[in-house]
């Protein structure tokens, strides 16, 4: 062996035991605790203990790609590298007296949000959480359905009637709902759009078992023990669309003449001989129609050729004195 060979090898030796004895003499130099926090699409925190005596830390961020990379001096023990690409993984490289640290990390995708303007909580589908008992088909988004008792229903008439059961039905309320109760009985409608609400007979028949009855507006189902007719008011028309009308005896008003009334219908009506007489026909919903007098609950009009009554409660002016 040569005394070159032999020399280098005596140096290596002396220069290993050199830095092991600073290593032992100061830990502290030899690691920081270099790493990583409060990662996003686009940043990154790097943060370290401060080594004694040194006060400024050159720090390099490089990506796995080569693509990219940033060095900055750091004054302190944290930085934060931003606009980073999302999704990527980068290098974090810290220099102090002894060598360098270096840790990876990626960054996390980032997050699409939906175009336009931030949408609203979704209404929650509460016909679909009402008991056994009763049960609402045809509902869609929005319907909203709640079981009331009798002090809800507030109608001693109905009340007497034998009140049994009912649930109350709002918010979006289309033509096609159903409404059916496990129990046997009769079916009663307060209509929401009257205060105070107006009550009328609902069309009931039986499905698997059911006593079901339809409705097309936002209002209370009530379930009677008897068939009994509601008794109108003078707060509580007669007519209620296209259900038929309870065989009470009406009260009876002067007939008031009207000069230049048209209406629009906003329900399909039945049209009478009389008020609140024999059926003689429908006038469909959204026709407009000439009115030629008042009678209590009902309008005197003329549609399609026919003249009878329908209820007056069901309708918008479009132009003229319509009372």
């Amino acid at each position: 062996m040569s005394e070159n060979t032999s020399w280098r090898k005596t140096s290596l030796r002396l220069t290993l035991c050199l830095v092991a004895l600073l290593l032992a003499a100061a830990p502290g130099l030899a690691q920081s605790g270099l790493s990583a926090s409060a990662v996003s699409s686009s940043s990154i925190k790097a943060s370290w203990s401060k080594v004694e005596g040194w006060d400024e830390y050159p720090l390099r961020l490089t990506s796995l790609s080569g693509q990219s990379g940033k060095s900055v001096y750091v004054r302190g023990t944290g930085y934060r590298f931003r606009g980073l690409a999302p999704n990527t993984w980068y290098t974090i490289t810290l220099t102090h007296p002894l060598g360098e640290e270096s840790i990876t990390v990626a960054t996390k995708p980032k997050t699409k949000k939906p175009n336009g303007p931030a949408l609203p909580d979704p209404i929650p589908m509460t016909c679909l959480s009402l008991p056994a008992r009763v049960a609402v088909f045809g509902h869609s988004y929005g319907t909203q359905c709640q079981m009331v008792d009798a002090a809800g229903v507030g109608q001693m008439d109905v009340i007497k009637r034998g009140f049994i059961d009912a649930v109350d039905v709002w918010h979006y309320v289309n033509g096609g709902l159903e409404v059916c109760f496990r129990n046997q009985g009769a079916l009663v409608f307060l209509d929401a759009a009257y205060s105070p609400r107006m009550a009328m007979d609902l069309e009931s028949y039986p499905r698997a078992g059911m006593t079901c009855g339809r409705i097309d507006s936002a209002g209370t189902v009530v379930l009677v023990a008897d068939g009994a007719a509601a008794q109108p008011t003078d707060a509580q028309p007669a007519d209620a669309g296209v259900s038929e009308p309870a065989a009470a005896a009406l009260p009876t008003f002067d007939a008031i003449p009207l000069s230049g009334c048209v209406i629009k219908l906003i329900e399909t009506l039945f049209l009478r001989a009389t008020p609140g007489g024999e059926i003689t026909g429908l006038v469909w919903l959204h026709s407009e129609v000439p009115a030629y007098e008042i009678n209590g609950y009902w309008y005197k009009i003329e549609f399609e050729g026919k003249s009878g009554y329908v209820s007056r409660f069901y309708r918008k002016v479009l132009r003229g004195g319509c009372g």
